[in-house]
């Protein structure tokens, strides 16, 4: 892994930009979905116990070359499911095990908890950069933004309530003209409401998406009704590369989630949980080092299968 204090080195693949592009989605053209197997299971027959070979198969992938950037969109129908949580869970791990940029762009009008979480200092928001436009240099770029001490980089829908509430898929998309191309890899943090113009802009330039829900039927069910809208959207290739997230999962919970694994079967690409963890709990900033080892194991898993979904796009 690299550390995040290691100067960050350029992104230099090849880029087209993910929101005036809806094939990125698939909704170019219908074609039957092709049934992912990742890591070489098949979902429903149950999730691995990961050992040393399977965190550094995971590992490796982490730091695969990316052909073009990829954007990871994480999103729930609820709050307090762990979404922002896992935003940075995902952006974390992924700037610690590659040398080139990782962005963590908050979409959330709702101006969330999302500085709180990385621990850095609201600089330039997604309204200053859609003004600003691309200024054609990462360094230049860099300049605006914070870093995260695990290496992701932080661009927030706004910089108080006011303007992360004003931001429109007009300023989303412009800004995006200003970022995508300096970075291999970008999770966004979703704003609720899939079915606004804006939340669509936002998943149809995503090559992959987590879906983060609770340990309880009405969270499920949430999730579940969220792949049937993708399906019923156009949407049915981005569902199959989409994770169901289970966070904050005990043992002994009144959730059976062998079961619930079997139900998601056929209609997202990968299922995983995210252990319950005290240091997740406190909701205070999230460093990886601070968490148990199985919850490490965990947030390298699911990053893993997020790249590896988005990964399978051309």
């Amino acid at each position: 892994m690299s550390s995040p204090h290691h100067p960050p080195m350029p992104y230099s693949g090849t880029s087209s930009a993910p929101h005036l592009d809806p094939g990125v989605a698939g909704l170019d053209a219908p074609r039957p979905a092709q049934r992912r197997r990742l890591f070489g299971r098949g979902l429903a027959e149950g999730e691995p116990v990961a050992g040393a070979a399977d965190v550094a198969a995971w590992t490796a992938l982490l730091a695969a070359p990316v052909p073009s950037p990829r954007r990871i969109g994480v999103i729930a129908l609820k709050g307090g499911v762990g979404k922002t949580t896992l935003s940075v869970l995902l952006a974390s791990t992924l700037a610690r095990s590659r040398r080139d940029p990782v962005l963590l762009f908050d979409t959330d009008t709702t101006f969330g908890s999302l500085a709180l979480r990385t621990g850095v200092p609201l600089q330039a928001s997604a309204h200053e950069l859609a003004t600003a436009g691309d200024p054609g240099r990462f360094d230049v770029l860099a300049g605006a933004l914070a870093r995260s001490a695990d290496g992701a980089w932080v661009l927030p829908s706004g910089r108080d309530p006011e303007q992360s509430a004003g931001l429109t898929e007009d300023v989303y998309v412009r800004a995006m003209n200003a970022v995508f191309q300096h970075f291999a890899v970008m999770v966004t943090d979703c704003g609720a409401g899939l079915a606004t113009p804006l939340m669509r802009r936002v998943v149809s330039g995503c090559h992959s998406l987590v879906l983060a829900t609770s340990p309880s039927v009405d969270g499920l069910l949430a999730s579940h009704n969220v792949l049937r809208w993708l399906r019923q959207s156009g949407f049915e290739a981005l569902a199959d590369r989409s994770i169901v997230a289970v966070t904050n999962v005990s043992p002994g919970g009144a959730v059976d989630v062998g079961a619930a694994r079997e139900r998601f079967a056929g209609m997202a690409g990968d299922f995983l949980t995210v252990p319950a963890d005290r240091h997740l709990a406190t909701g205070s900033r999230l460093q990886l080092d601070a968490l148990e080892s199985h919850t490490r194991a965990a947030a390298t898993r699911l990053a893993a299968s997020a790249l590896g979904a988005a990964l399978a796009t051309p």
